[in-house]
């Protein structure tokens, strides 16, 4: 689409609202949301109701804008924002604390999670917050599920 300025932050705006994106509690969240819409193959961004009425190809430049940003305002949060963000999400998605933290120290899946045109040392640094806010969730006291854990001791 050709157009600058007023107009795509315009057309973003529109599209972050129609995603949805409002309704979720904080920006790490936004961001595993944008993520999942992005297909593992082709890096293009698709989303069931914009998709179709927008055009794949507007939908996709709006949806990777709208990911670039939450991403930047991420960046932007010290260590101490990030540990709040991850228990924000952990209640937004009512799934056990312990395990969570367990899958996501194991996986690293927040790594699949950055924009794709994201240079390497932003992504560095987001994983590096991420995995600090993880170490310090953990620290508290938070009870962690261990059967992840032992089933990979019997693996190695």
């Amino acid at each position: 689409m050709e157009g600058t300025g007023s107009d795509d932050s315009e057309v973003v705006e529109k599209c972050a609202r129609e995603a949805g994106l409002d309704a979720f509690p904080n920006d790490l969240t936004r961001m595993l949301y944008l993520a999942s819409l992005r297909d593992c193959n082709s890096g293009r961004y698709l989303h069931p109701g914009l998709s179709p009425r927008l055009g794949v190809k507007e939908a996709d430049r709006a949806l990777r804008t709208c990911h670039d940003q939450v991403f930047r305002r991420l960046l932007m949060m010290p260590t101490s924002e990030y540990v709040v963000q991850v228990e924000e999400y952990i209640r937004y998605t009512r799934a056990e604390k312990g395990t969570v933290l367990t899958t996501w120290q194991s996986l690293q899946a927040y790594r699949a999670t950055v924009p794709v045109e994201a240079l390497p040392i932003y992504c560095e640094l987001f994983c590096l917050k991420i995995e600090l806010a993880l170490t310090i969730l953990r620290a508290q006291g938070h009870p962690v599920d261990t059967g992840p854990q032992e089933t990979a001791s019997r693996w190695s």
